[in-house]
């Protein structure tokens, strides 16, 4: 029989014993590692390559999202699927872009948890029901044609070396990386950062990632 090996990643203990002991119950599903962070989690998946990743999207300092990214870059045969609390349209539209093959409420019991699982390793995708319509519909906005430059007034408001900087978030750079990339200092790339989240009235990058890619200034990867 093929077993699975899993990465468990969430910052509370007590979640990650939680999950090993109903994954260790299955003959097919092996735990062979667990990580309390996003920084934590790329260096583990680095070194053991498992399978299959449980993420979870929220986390002190690196978040599940950035992580997903840079271990799909790494290991593009690893299928991460992110297990969470949160439901909102943004954190699964910016986990889809960051390369997540799932996304799962933790709300749900272990049936779902078991099935949902076993599908990502048969290769399958996975959006839980509460989730998916919200999904469709803002991925469906980016086959949309585009407005004729000059016409979107959000997009107006952004200068060019914003624009940059924003698609750069949108692949999931932190602010040294990005600074890096484009040679300018970690308070100028913090600064540009600030000002987009200003001027587009957000607060979250996961938000400033769906915003880019409903602009077409990055392509899903799913």
């Amino acid at each position: 029989m093929p077993v699975t090996t899993i990465l468990i990643v969430d910052d509370h203990a007590i979640v990650r014993e939680g999950l090993k002991m109903v994954l260790d119950l299955e003959a097919d599903l092996e735990v062979v590692g667990q990580a309390s962070s996003g920084e934590e989690a790329m260096a583990i998946a680095s070194e053991l390559s498992p399978d299959l990743v449980l993420m979870d999207v929220l986390m002190e300092g690196t978040d599940g999202i950035y992580a997903c990214r840079q271990i799909k870059n790494n290991l593009p045969d690893t299928r991460v699927l992110m297990l969470t609390s949160h439901s909102a349209a943004e954190a699964v539209e910016a986990s889809l872009l960051a390369g997540a093959s799932g996304y799962l409420l933790k709300n749900g019991g272990r049936a779902e948890l078991l099935s949902a699982i076993r599908a990502m390793a048969r290769g399958e995708s996975l959006l839980v029901p509460s989730v998916t319509a919200g999904v469709l519909q803002r991925f469906g906005e980016l086959t949309r044609p585009k407005q004729p430059a000059g016409q979107s007034r959000d997009e107006d408001i952004l200068t060019g070396r914003e624009k940059e900087v924003l698609a750069l978030v949108a692949e999931g750079l932190t602010n040294r990386e990005i600074a890096s990339r484009l040679t300018i200092s970690d308070n100028t790339a913090r600064n540009h950062i600030s000002h987009i989240m200003g001027k587009l009235d957000m607060t979250r990058r996961a938000q400033a990632a769906a915003y880019a890619a409903r602009r077409g200034f990055v392509t899903p990867e799913i």
